[in-house]
């Protein structure tokens, strides 16, 4: 397995998921690698420790399957997928995968 998801899981929850197997797990695979070095050591460390995936890095790799899977079909003319009518530009890591690995927490400032 390439990536914490299952080929079934990906393929239950997204109806437009590839096909091909071999490249599905390729895109699985470059996704993990993006979520680890995208969230805190820490947690890569203790998934490495004990094989436990946090839920939402499980998340996150669904999410941003789709993204990369979209950003790689887009049109290099239009830089998005779609018509003239509506054009969606998709982006590698968007904020929403960004929030799953990394939440913002609220933080008291001084001034």
């Amino acid at each position: 397995m390439a990536g914490w998801l299952t080929l079934d899981e990906v393929q239950d929850w997204w109806r437009d998921a590839p096909a091909d197997e071999d490249l599905l797990n390729l895109y699985l695979a470059s996704t993990v690698e993006q979520i680890l070095a995208y969230g805190p050591e820490s947690t890569a460390l203790a998934i490495a420790a004990t094989g436990e995936v946090p839920d939402s890095y499980r998340l996150a790799e669904l999410v941003q399957l789709r993204n990369v899977w979209n950003a790689v079909k887009s049109d290099p003319a239009s830089q998005g997928i779609g018509d003239e009518g509506f054009v969606f530009r998709p982006f590698p890591m968007d904020w929403t995968v960004k929030q799953i690995i990394r939440p913002a927490r609220g933080k008291p400032t001084v001034r």
